[in-house]
């Protein structure tokens, strides 16, 4: 119900009129076009603001419609007369808002305390009058409302109230359906990010599934076909040292018997240079054996690296595992700056036990780890180059523990760390990233470390994490519970 305005005196005066009506137009123009530049929360504080400095009222605000059981009201802007109110939610049921948000326009002159006698609000604000407009958006749907009330009755003409809240109203409704839309937007945005990171993750476990399949085969594979000829050589090995062995002493039974050979013999034994052969030989069946032994080794590790005959799952040594990868990687260790290239410095932990683990993941997350640490000691070395003639030597350190503190407790810590050019923050931020890399093209896929991830954290329920200074180094902490 709406009560009807009286017609002012001033109606007996028509040029009075039109000279106030052309002054509400002018300052009506202002304020739109000063609001028009506004958006969001400034947009509405700026209306309703404006809103009741026009109307000439103390209190004015706009609020967003929430449908429901219990429809109610989300206020986005409250002038409270002489600053901006705290925005707040309340139910529509009993207030005059109701009646906006359902039949549209509604101005209530004066008494409209006793015509809602439910609404507290309005007896808190001392309210006497009220004037309010359904907002609705460009299909027609009300979106919400906005609305002033007074302390004192209205006096003002009702086409100049109806026109100002239209106005307000209609621009009101833009921002709203702005603002809906943008949310829209970015939950859809969010949606896709969400959609990609997964066809990321599902892409990175494919490639590293397949990766990890036909690695396991290749090493497989080689570790057989090395073995077999390996084992024939070991075998003959053994044989050429016994024969070597007598050879050697029939020729030294000939010199004690014959010490003075004829001219022919010296001359042979001259050009053979029998006596270094005799110290010689030795040595280099030695060296011959320690060769085989070192590609056995290798043929173990590959073995050990592969596990194709394993569980998926078992209970392993991850010191096994780190000597496996060492080996593996062992030439390029070899080949570092100085004479003996990387040195490593192994810091095995007493009463390590043994964890549940898939090995050949396991593995994989150590290769990768250690390979990068020296692409990072490779290109540390670049440039460092000489100081005073001595070359700084590349390190790398790795040390296992027991975790026992917080909600890693009765954990394993594997730490694997490295004096090289370290990883500046916004590049750590990234690291584990799908597809993230920042070695040349055809140097990197970006994967190694986001798989290595996803095997510590998913597959294995633990953590890995990155500690790095730049130009001191990076060390990289793989946290594994003992038992899953």
């Amino acid at each position: 119900m709406s009560s009807s305005l009286s017609v002012p005196n001033s109606a007996k005066f028509p040029k009075k009129i039109e000279q106030e009506r052309r002054h509400w137009e002018d300052d009506l123009k202002l304020i739109v076009e000063g609001i028009a530049s506004q958006v969001g929360e400034k947009f509405f504080q700026a209306c309703s603001r404006y809103l009741a400095e026009l109307l000439g009222i103390k209190y004015a605000f706009i609020a967003e419609f929430i449908d429901g059981e219990c429809p109610a009201a989300n206020i986005l802007a409250f002038w409270a007369g002489d600053d901006f109110g705290t925005n707040f939610r309340y139910p529509l049921s009993g207030t005059p808002c109701d009646i906006v948000v359902d039949e549209g326009l509604r101005i209530y002159e004066r008494g409209i305390q006793q015509m809602f006698p439910e609404d507290k609000d309005l007896v808190d604000l001392g309210a006497e009058s009220y004037l309010g407009i359904a907002i609705q958006d460009s299909h027609g749907k009300v979106i919400g409302h906005l609305a002033g009330l007074d302390t004192e009755p209205l006096n003002q003409r009702c086409e100049e109230l109806e026109a100002i809240l239209k106005i307000f109203a209609a621009r009101s409704a833009g921002e709203i359906e702005r603002q809906t839309n943008e949310k829209a937007l970015r939950e859809q945005n969010q949606c896709l990010k969400e959609t990609l990171r997964e066809l990321q993750h599902a892409q990175a476990q494919l490639v590293q599934a397949e990766k990890l399949s036909s690695l396991g085969h290749m090493a497989a594979g080689l570790a057989h076909e090395i073995n077999n000829p390996m084992t024939f050589i070991n075998g003959n090995l053994r044989h050429i040292e016994h024969y070597s062995r007598d050879l050697l002493k029939v020729v030294h039974l000939y010199q004690q018997e014959y010490p003075q050979p004829n001219e022919v013999l010296q001359g042979a034994i001259a050009a053979l240079e029998l006596d270094f052969v005799q110290r010689d030989m030795p040595n280099m069946i030695a060296s011959m054996q320690n060769g085989v032994q070192r590609v056995s080794d290798i043929v173990d590790s590959f073995q050990s690296f592969s596990r194709l005959n394993e569980s998926h799952f078992k209970v392993v040594d991850v010191h096994d595992g780190l000597d496996a990868v060492l080996m593996i990687l062992q030439s390029r260790i070899d080949s570092g700056v100085g004479e003996s290239g990387v040195e490593v410095i192994k810091s095995y932990g007493r009463n390590i036990p043994n964890i549940h683990c898939s090995p050949r993941q396991l593995n994989q997350v150590f290769l990768d780890i250690l390979k990068n640490a020296l692409d990072a000691l490779e290109e540390a070395d670049r440039n460092r180059g000489i100081s005073n003639g001595v070359s700084k030597s590349s390190k790398l350190w790795i040390r296992t523990a027991m975790e026992s503190e917080g909600d890693s407790k009765n954990s394993v810590l594997i730490s694997i760390a490295d004096n090289g050019t370290g990883i500046f923050d916004d590049v750590k931020d990234k690291i584990f990233d799908p597809f993230f890399t920042t070695k040349p093209v055809g140097k990197g896929t970006g994967l190694g470390l986001s798989v290595s991830h996803q095997i510590v954290t998913e597959v294995h329920k633990g953590k890995l994490s990155c500690n790095s200074t730049p130009g001191k180094g990076t060390e990289f902490r793989v946290v594994l519970p003992v038992r899953i």
